[in-house]
């Protein structure tokens, strides 16, 4: 076959024009190498000269091998059969379509390659060769190197903006700028902090803004070895501060990663035309940091003059919607406005944003915590979705994320958008807070714990940490180890509420009234201190009282019912527990994980004969109950469910593994609803560790409020 081919290439002369076109070629490519450096030519002369040589070989030799090349003129060369048949064939249409294709396909690799060249050269020009390949930065503050001082908004703002940028460069993990702030105002050195972000390059750098003007020096470095990999001045006007802002984006980006980017591509979508509104924006970012009520209020005011100063500026928007949402009332908010008001007041700035820029990817990430504020958890997934399709750092996103999926209670979704979540923003307490509490719902006790003792080494000043280990504690049954949790906490935090309400509970499971009464006088605990006291027949009339002054309260009238089925009279318990039960929607009935007040209306059901409601309330609770993750609380209904169906070995397990789990409450052994199993030695042997552990540990507590 070679030796066929052979021949064939000397019968058709093809050879000699292919020697004949690379010496040509030779003489051309001097020429223009000459030409180009004599004349100053555009850099690509060359190559594009080189490329259209390489690529015409391919069409030299087909010519060639189909038509001979003499001093007398082009022939079309005979085939074999053709010297045989005086009659040559033309050359036809297959023949001018294999030409045609190889051309075609020559120009495009040449293009290609011509355009790979191009981008080689305008980095190298640039600079900006790639010199070490990594998917991982951390962008810090920016150094305030003025004067008074007084610009560390203007330093910290560029490098948020220039974190947000690399965020929405593909295959880059960015580390949030609100970890690298906490860490750079403890004064740890950049590569250390790169070490403890995990990231495996640090930018750095510095302003200064003389009037208009702005001076920066940024630096790159690696944090491994510390050297620096790039470093560089710029010295600009205010109102060029956008396209510095995305050159230095790019700079990083093509250093790092093995592509180019071009000029043009990574473009800052925060710019404004009025420096004045950008220097509001700045101001207003950088009251929102402060994470208070007042500053969120002085952080609207400042983004609606920056609206004010350029009606056109998307991120304002955004700013303003994101700080509108986080000022309604809630938990987790800062409580100034109706969640309703607030939520149409965004939606209303952030609709004004779309227009303008839609590929905000803070846009969408706003959008899914109003829709949230909305309880429209799915809409808000979307949304959350897409903010972090445009940028796969934006780390806030992925919190709020967290939430809708925790509402929807797809808790390993959840887990997952958190410790993502807290990768990224790794300072930041509410991301480990809230990964903390993830776990413990989840029955991971030991990562929670882990979790929580790590963010009391990073924010030993924050009543988090503690919190959280309260709550684990708790949720085990261990109160003294809580109550230890709470008071540090609570040193940290005298006025908080809510860590007041948790130490009362404890002290409450542990019977230790006098230390109660000396922590608050909240009418609210004093049914239970009455209980606990034995002072029943001051509980009845306190309750009858109640029950008076608000007959038409159902929740009033089952609290009076639950204490007579505990220690009063069981007619009375059943009258009030049933009366207007069927009036409550099934929401309010089910509660879980208790499934209360409905699993006491089945007691009560089944003490009148009621079978069709005991029957129905029964299915429920156990068909919810399977939805429910194992915990000391699911346990312990399932132990009740059990028991009022007499399945009593059934019961007494799941009482054990209630127990197991951190089952400690003081009531147990006054519970109506395990009746059926009271006779059992086990339940007994139970009801006696309860009470032994409870003893123990109020002794544990009492020691610790002795000064």
């Amino acid at each position: 076959m070679i030796k066929r081919f052979l021949s064939e290439l000397k019968r058709r002369k093809v050879i000699k024009p292919l020697v004949a076109y690379f010496g040509i070629s030779w003489l051309l490519l001097q020429v223009v190498g000459l030409i180009v450096s004599f004349m100053n030519l555009h850099p690509l002369v060359g190559p594009a000269s080189l490329l259209v040589v390489v690529c015409g070989f391919p069409v030299a030799a087909y010519l060639s091998w189909h038509f001979d090349f003499t001093m007398d003129g082009i022939e079309r060369t005979h085939s074999i059969d053709e010297e045989l048949n005086p009659k040559i064939e033309p050359f036809g249409p297959a023949n001018w379509f294999g030409l045609s294709a190889l051309v075609i396909i020559s120009a495009f690799v040449g293009y290609q390659y011509l355009g790979s060249i191009n981008e080689q050269q305008l980095a190298s020009k640039e600079g900006l060769t790639t010199v070490k390949k990594a998917d991982s930065i951390a962008v810090l503050p920016f150094t305030d190197q003025s004067p008074d001082k007084d610009q560390a908004y203007l330093a910290v703002g560029l490098s948020e903006e220039i974190t947000s940028l690399l965020g929405s460069a593909d295959g880059f993990k960015v580390s949030a700028s609100r970890s690298s702030q906490i860490l750079s105002e403890r004064g740890l050195t950049p590569v250390d902090i790169g070490k403890r972000l995990g990231v495996e390059t640090v930018l750095t750098g510095s302003v200064r803004a003389t009037g208009s003007r702005l001076r920066i020096r940024v630096e790159l470095l690696e944090t491994e070895s510390g050297r620096a990999i790039w470093s560089n001045s710029f010295l600009r006007e205010l109102k060029d501060v956008f396209e510095l802002e995305s050159e230095i984006s790019r700079a990083v980006v093509n250093l790092l990663q093995d592509r180019y980017i071009k000029v043009g591509e990574l473009t800052s979508l925060s710019s404004t035309n009025s420096v004045d509104a950008y220097v509001m924006y700045l101001k207003g970012r950088e009251a929102y940091r402060k994470q208070t009520t007042e500053a969120m209020k002085e952080a609207r005011q400042l983004f609606e003059q920056a609206l004010a100063l350029d009606p056109e500026y998307a991120t304002a928007y955004v700013g303003l919607a994101d700080t509108i949402a986080m000022l309604s009332e809630g938990s987790t908010t800062f409580g100034v406005l109706k969640p309703e008001i607030a939520a149409t007041l965004a939606e209303q700035n952030l609709e004004k944003a779309l227009v303008r820029e839609p590929e905000i990817a803070q846009i969408y990430a706003v959008m899914g915590w109003v829709r949230f504020l909305r309880n429209q958890y799915e809409e808000s997934i979307e949304a959350f979705d897409k903010a972090l399709e445009i940028n796969p750092s934006l780390s806030i996103a992925y919190m709020w994320k967290t939430n809708s999926l925790s509402m929807l209670q797809r808790y390993d979704e959840a887990i997952e958008a958190q410790t993502k979540a807290r990768e990224l923003d790794p300072l930041f307490v509410s991301h480990s807070y809230n990964l903390g509490i993830l776990l413990l719902w989840q029955g991971r006790d030991a990562e929670a714990i882990d979790i929580f003792n790590t963010l009391k080494q990073d924010h030993p000043e924050s009543t988090f940490p503690y919190q959280g280990l309260a709550d684990v504690y708790f949720s085990q049954g261990k109160f003294a180890a809580s109550i230890r949790e709470l008071k540090k906490a609570i040193s940290l935090s005298p006025e908080n509420p809510d860590l007041k309400l948790r130490l009362n509970s404890s002290l409450l499971n542990l019977g230790l009234i006098d230390i109660l009464k000396q922590q608050t006088s909240d009418p609210w605990y004093d049914s239970t201190i009455l209980m606990l006291e034995g002072k029943l027949e001051e509980l009845f009339k306190k309750m009858a009282f109640e029950q008076a002054a608000s007959p038409d309260d159902y929740w009033t009238a089952f609290e009076a019912g639950w204490y007579h089925a505990m220690f009063g009279q069981q007619d009375k318990a059943v009258a009030l527990i049933s009366a207007n039960y069927e009036l409550l929607e099934d929401a309010d009935k089910y509660y879980m994980p208790q499934c209360s007040p409905a699993i006491e209306a089945a007691w009560a059901a089944q003490v009148q004969g009621n079978a069709d409601r005991f029957n129905k309330i029964i299915k429920m609770c156990t068909q919810l109950l399977k939805n429910e993750l194992p915990s000391e609380i699911s346990f312990y209904l399932d132990a009740r469910l059990q028991a009022l169906q007499g399945n009593k070995a059934q019961a007494i397990k799941s009482l054990e593994q209630a127990v197991d789990q951190g089952w400690r409450e003081w009531w147990t052994k006054h519970d109506p609803l395990l009746d059926n199993i009271k006779s059992e030695d086990a339940y007994k042997k139970i009801v006696a560790f309860i009470d032994a552990d409870l003893a123990s540990q109020a002794g544990e507590a009492r020691l610790l409020f002795i000064e």
